[in-house]
């Protein structure tokens, strides 16, 4: 992209006539060369590895007083940067099925005596200038007991529906949010999807007091939605991943079978953030093939949606500025694979094993997923620059002609295992609620943080700012 306003700045900064001459110079030549030689799309290297966030996984330490009923584990994991608060941004965090029951710290151990499973609870985080990570502060319903933080409202859908949480944005000012619910009827059918969307974020503090509406979009037999994300880093455009029939219903039957649901072939549709924020889902598209996009209503159009071939079901697809690419991690055996593409649309590509899941969670018994990105978890200084570095970032690299390319940048995501198999409820006593459940090495069902150390090399690149 060959910019005026950056000439003009180089201009401003060269201190003699020979010095401008040069810079023009050089910005001219190489956007001719561009012109005619622009890097090859799709060719890159890419390198990535994963470790453990102690720091991360610290802040999470939030456990109740000795005998108290409080937060003690959930899987979904969303995380969503919204307004207010005492610094006028904080993260949101949304949890699925979550315990709430006694810690006994001298045992080291969840009490299955008691404990409630709301299928949705949220914390909040208040961000600094320099960093959204810090301690959450757990919020739930309570009714007598602990009880769902989103619900149908009364008297729709089955008594025994209810919704998961699994993906969410807020609107560029942080006062609106948008989730995506997959509704469930128990035991574990999958029935469709539902939109909530809650107002005014920013002026309440307390989450409890939020009101939220809902609406219901997709159906089991097509495809419903599992993850959203803005298509550009301005602008009202927002990406949607979701699923068709074999990642629906019957999608958690399948869960240890050679096709689980983390290989649905993920569907990928786009609409205008403030339409969903009216519950108007009518100006939806669905992508059927390079260039074009189709109506998503009426369902018989769906049909002709193209698939994807990325796996993005209990996951999160993300576009990294610093690496110029999209990327999403998936649990895969006892591996986090990630995948990256340089357009969304694909061709996306397995681009390698960045962690390998602890020994204690790699036997039968176990399932693990949610392997979900937190870009505001993400250091400062890899998501940013100031306006002096950006130009002298310019300069020194269009003064290299055909040089290599590489982008570099540090992620977070995290991930869940949960305790899976025949005999549900005396698994989750054995492996959830034992005495030394809950010390870390070997505690299941709680949000697991990894930063992964990432790098995009693409040779002989010729590169104008």
């Amino acid at each position: 992209r060959f910019q005026t306003s950056q000439i003009e700045t180089c201009l401003a900064k060269a201190h003699t006539t020979l010095d401008m001459l040069c810079h023009m110079a050089q910005y001219i030549a190489l956007a001719l060369v561009m012109a005619h030689a622009p890097r090859a799309f799709g060719v890159y290297k890419f390198v990535a590895s994963g470790e453990d966030a102690a720091d991360l996984q610290s802040d999470f330490e939030v456990l109740p007083e000795e005998n108290e009923t409080g937060w003690l584990g959930a899987d979904s994991d969303v995380s969503i940067v919204i307004g207010g608060g005492s610094t006028g941004k904080r993260v949101l965090w949304i949890f699925a099925d979550t315990f709430m029951s006694r810690y006994d710290m001298h045992t080291k151990s969840r009490q299955w005596d008691g404990m409630k499973m709301p299928c949705s609870t949220v914390a909040l985080v208040n961000c600094t200038r320099r960093s959204c990570s810090g301690r959450p502060t757990f919020y739930w319903r309570e009714d007598g007991t602990a009880t769902p933080f989103f619900e149908l409202p009364k008297g729709e859908g089955n008594k025994d529906d209810l919704l998961w949480v699994v993906a969410g944005i807020a609107s560029r000012d942080g006062s609106s949010v948008l989730l995506l619910a997959q509704r469930i009827r128990r035991p574990l059918d999958v029935m469709g999807s539902t939109a909530i969307v809650i107002h005014d974020v920013d002026k309440v503090d307390d989450p409890r007091e939020w009101r939220y509406t809902v609406s219901e979009l997709g159906d089991a037999e097509m495809t419903w939605f599992s993850g959203v994300t803005f298509a550009k880093e301005t602008g009202d455009e927002v990406y949607l991943f979701g699923h068709e029939h074999t990642g629906g219903p019957h999608s958690f039957s399948s869960r240890g079978a050679k096709q689980p649901e983390h290989w649905s072939r993920t569907l990928l549709a786009k609409a205008s953030l403030s339409d969903l924020l009216r519950h108007d889902w009518s100006s939806a598209q669905y992508w059927v093939e390079p260039g074009a996009w189709a109506p998503a209503w009426p369902p018989h159009e769906r049909q002709k949606a193209k698939r994807l071939d990325v796996p993005t079901w209990e996951t999160t697809c993300t576009w990294s500025p610093e690496l110029e690419l999209w990327y999403a991690f998936n649990v895969e055996g006892s591996a986090v694979a990630m995948w990256t593409a340089e357009a969304v649309t694909g061709p996306w590509q397995r681009s390698g094993e960045v962690y390998h899941l602890p020994a204690a969670f790699q036997g039968s018994g176990w399932l693990c997923y949610a392997a979900k990105a937190h870009p505001e978890l993400q250091p400062r200084s890899a998501s940013g620059t100031n306006e002096g570095d950006e130009m002298e970032a310019t300069v020194r690299r269009t003064h290299i002609l055909g040089a290599d390319d590489e982008g570099r940048a540090e992620l977070v995501f995290s991930w869940v295992c949960n305790a899976w198999g025949k005999d549900i409820e005396d698994l989750e006593q054995r492996e959830l609620f034992q005495a030394g459940g809950m010390d870390l090495s070997v505690r299941g069902y709680w949000p697991r943080f990894v930063r992964v150390s990432a790098a995009a090399h693409r040779p002989f690149t010729i590169h104008i700012s």
